[in-house]
């Protein structure tokens, strides 16, 4: 099992790579794999954590759920993002909200506590920290976002009021399930990350 989680990393690390120049060069061949990529990054960061560990899969749940729940509302009103539709390269949809959605807030919460705990004791200030981390990926992600067509905002570009809803919701959800992520692996959410910022740092740099 070890052995094979460990080949399945050395994958996700060589879709990252290759993902990234790919979409550089040729983005309508490579965008439209974005949702199994998504998912395929979501299965690899659970095969390092405790999955049986009944509360951390239900707070990995609960914080899918709450970041879809909160996508929702936001498309619908803009009360909590601005006003902002999603395109078609994150897939399938439903209440116009992709369903992948929901793995990048897991995903990134997640990592953001893992991280964040690793440097810190303190609940409150890893709360804040965690929302900073997520926030500041997308804030990274948002300056491409239209342009790959992910989500577009009006007049293509999201305001204050969007940076605000992320780091409220990461703030308030992460002091929910803190406890329970922080029995997950802290060295795969390492490496995710990287090769998050990798790929949307590299596409930002070449393209702009």
């Amino acid at each position: 099992m070890i052995k094979w989680r460990k080949y399945g990393l050395y994958f996700l690390i060589l879709v990252y790579i290759s993902g990234a120049i790919g979409v550089v060069y040729n983005p309508e061949f490579f965008l439209p794999f974005t949702p199994f990529t998504l998912l395929y990054t979501c299965i690899v960061f659970l095969c390092y954590q405790p999955v049986k560990n009944l509360k951390f899969t239900l707070a990995f749940i609960g914080i899918a759920i709450i970041g879809f729940v909160s996508e929702v509302i936001g498309v619908k009103t803009g009360l909590i993002f601005g006003h902002y539709y999603y395109g078609n390269t994150l897939g399938t949809k439903l209440l116009a909200v992709p369903l992948t959605i929901s793995i990048n807030w897991a995903l990134f919460i997640s990592m953001g506590i893992l991280i964040s705990s690793y440097f810190l004791k303190n609940k409150w200030v890893i709360a804040i920290v965690s929302s900073l981390i997520v926030t500041s990926i997308d804030v990274l992600i948002e300056q491409l976002a239209s342009n790959i067509d992910f989500w577009h905002f009006k007049n293509e570009l999201a305001g204050i009021h969007n940076y605000i809803g992320w780091m409220v919701i990461t703030f308030i959800t992460t002091l929910f399930f803190q406890e329970p992520i922080k029995k997950g692996s802290i060295p795969i959410s390492f490496i995710i990350l990287c090769l998050q910022l990798f790929f949307f740092g590299l596409i930002f740099i070449i393209n702009f």
